[in-house]
């Protein structure tokens, strides 16, 4: 991996996110987007990476070989990523930004600390974020506004949830919900994210993974998961993107719990890595079997469950997943052959963890991956970009 390149933006960073590329799985994104929180003025953000290896036409096996023997220095495939990102436009948003998604290359949401989700239209050619639909008040306690703390995307269709425990359908071409559950949970909801087009799985301050049909008539889950021991709040969550069973949580004690939702409503393993709350889990979207956690501690985490395979041996394609397809990007390995390292007990395939970030000290708040490249936003205003992250 790269030295993280730094950016300090005068912003406490609360969201991060890469927009999705024109040519997802065949072309890795080089824009992103930063939303701020606690400051005087809130700023929406984007900005811009130099192209990766893999950008500007190196096929993954040939970056991947690079770095195995060692390139490095001037004029080497990794200087053209030893750049600070470039701010490309910004557009003021009132109060904290609690969430970010897109919902294709032009459109993103945007949720606030107000309880207000914000549609926008981003424009490459002319550079500039344009405010398309508004929101308002979608969560309230009692006669004020709370915030709204989080969404996800599924096509058109937008589901928000807030400190009110209430959850909100959105569609984009309505200017009303199109379904409320006023009473989904009695506590403050801190994430969810879609299983099926019509099925969430949300965590919640008390320590419970909780799913809803959205089809079904009510306000109960129809299915409700618990942590084991002392019951502490779930922060983030995130779902596996080939195994939609498999599902990842991050707690307030820095434990990293996962389920198997076939099975028991405890989770099925845990790992500790982290000394403080865990504030967003990502899956790899192309390659699962790694994973990151960036945390109050000041840690990001790179969790490598492909069983210690060298960098050497992943840039012959040889091992868990090995084999390029389209565009020189790796391919996925099948579920069919591949037991996840989520829910192994192999000894033999112990889960690795690399610090992202050494010598990071202030909370990180929120991260993103593509490709071999993460991002991440900290409470120290800045911005660290991680290049040429292995995950094999």
């Amino acid at each position: 991996m790269a030295e993280p390149v730094v950016k300090f933006v005068s912003q406490k960073i609360s969201k991060i996110r890469f927009r999705p590329s024109e040519q997802q799985g065949l072309q890795q994104s080089n824009i992103f987007v930063t939303g701020s929180w606690d400051n005087d003025e809130n700023k929406l953000s984007f900005w811009r990476l130099p192209p990766s290896p893999l950008d500007k036409g190196a096929s993954f096996h040939d970056t991947l070989s690079s770095v195995a023997a060692g390139a490095s220095g001037p004029g080497d495939i990794l200087d053209r990523l030893d750049a600070e990102p470039q701010l490309i436009c910004e557009e003021r948003h009132v109060g904290d930004v609690t969430d970010i998604k897109f919902v294709n290359e032009a459109t993103l949401l945007v949720s606030s600390s107000s309880g207000t989700v914000q549609a926008y239209r981003y424009n490459g050619t002319q550079k500039s974020l344009q405010p398309t639909q508004t929101w308002e008040s979608l969560h309230r306690l009692r006669s004020r506004e709370c915030p709204c703390t989080c969404m996800s995307v599924s096509g058109t269709d937008v589901t928000t949830c807030g400190e009110d425990g209430k959850i909100n359908v959105l569609r984009l071409e309505h200017k009303h919900p199109v379904r409320t559950i006023d009473n989904a949970d009695s506590c403050t909801i801190n994430a969810l994210t879609h299983l099926k087009s019509h099925e969430v799985v949300a965590v919640n301050a008390t320590g419970q993974l909780k799913i809803w049909d959205l089809r079904q008539p009510g306000s109960e889950p129809s299915r409700v998961f618990l942590l084991t021991g002392e019951k502490v709040p779930l922060h983030c969550v995130d779902r596996h993107p080939t195994q939609p069973h498999l599902v990842a949580a991050g707690s307030q004690g820095g434990l990293l719990n996962v389920w198997d939702l076939r099975k028991e409503k405890f989770p099925v393993t845990l790992f500790d890595g982290h000394q403080g709350h865990i504030w967003e889990v990502k899956f790899h979207p192309g390659n699962p079997d790694n994973l990151f956690t960036c945390s109050e501690d000041g840690m990001v985490l790179h969790w490598d469950g492909t069983g210690g395979q060298t960098a050497a041996s992943a840039a012959t394609g040889v091992g868990v997943g090995g084999g390029f397809g389209l565009g020189g990007l790796p391919n996925k390995p099948s579920n069919a052959d591949h037991i996840s390292p989520w829910l192994s007990t192999d000894p033999s395939r112990p889960i690795d963890t690399n610090e992202v970030l050494p010598a990071n000290t202030m909370p990180v708040n929120s991260l993103d991956v593509d490709g071999d490249r993460l991002v991440c936003g900290t409470d120290g205003e800045a911005i660290f970009v991680a290049s040429n992250i292995f995950c094999r």
